[in-house]
């Protein structure tokens, strides 16, 4: 046989050894990460799934795996025979362990509702969940609203500021899917002024949302620039 032919047959053994003696390294390591460690089967999302998704439907885009004892979250879903006949309240996002408290009865999120305080209007908006605190937001929540902004003209530094503080969440609806982009509806209670605040940086900025609660610190926000950010 060819010299060549030899040796390059010999390349080929070698590399293919050490393609396998890395996969069984990378194997090994992931036991000896769960050495010692008591793992639970829990059903984890293979796909982005939104509000509505039947248990019989989520069949498609879940998986069961084992997780460290620690690392699995309170009211996981082991099997999806725990919520037979529920559906997803919330949209759940790929990698998500699917909890008890994202299943409810069929339509029940839409149903859910907080009261509108005396003097207050209610208004809507959608937004990616991304920007949403990933799709949690419940009715009775209060949220923070930060907007950014391209001021003026091109040559003009964006702005990013705390628009709103404190405002309540009346209803949520997810659930919405275009472009493998699930988004989330809120629709919050506002006075007239904040309503415009809203309605202005919808309209003209880009939205993110924070979930806040009575210990919530909102002192320091200001306009924020480039070089604030790098301070």
């Amino acid at each position: 046989m060819n010299k060549r032919v030899i040796a390059a047959v010999a390349a080929g053994v070698l590399a293919l050894l050490g393609v396998l003696v890395l996969v069984m390294y990378a194997q090994g390591a992931n036991d000896r990460a769960f050495q010692g460690a008591k793992l639970v089967s829990v059903v984890r999302l293979t796909a982005n799934v939104p509000a509505g998704t039947s248990s019989a439907e989520l069949t498609k885009s879940t998986e069961v795996v084992n997780l460290p004892d620690e690392s699995v979250p309170d009211g996981a879903v082991t099997s999806l025979n725990q919520v037979t006949g529920l559906a997803t309240n919330a949209s759940v996002q790929k990698g998500e362990v699917l909890l008890k408290s994202r299943m409810a009865a069929p339509g029940e999120q839409a149903k859910g509702s907080s009261d509108v305080p005396k003097g207050f209007q209610q208004m809507s908006f959608s937004v990616d969940t991304q920007r949403a605190i990933a799709g949690m937001v419940k009715p009775g929540d209060r949220i923070g609203v930060i907007g950014s902004f391209d001021v003026g003209s091109v040559l003009t530094k964006q702005t990013t500021d705390m628009v709103l503080s404190n405002v309540l969440v009346t209803k949520v609806n997810s659930g919405a899917v275009k472009e493998d982009i699930t988004a989330v509806s809120v629709t919050v209670a506002l006075s007239a002024v904040d309503a415009e605040k809203l309605a202005h940086t919808l309209e003209f900025g880009r939205t993110w949302l924070t979930l806040q609660n009575a210990d919530t610190d909102q002192t320091g926000a200001k306009p924020l620039t480039i070089e604030g950010v790098l301070q």
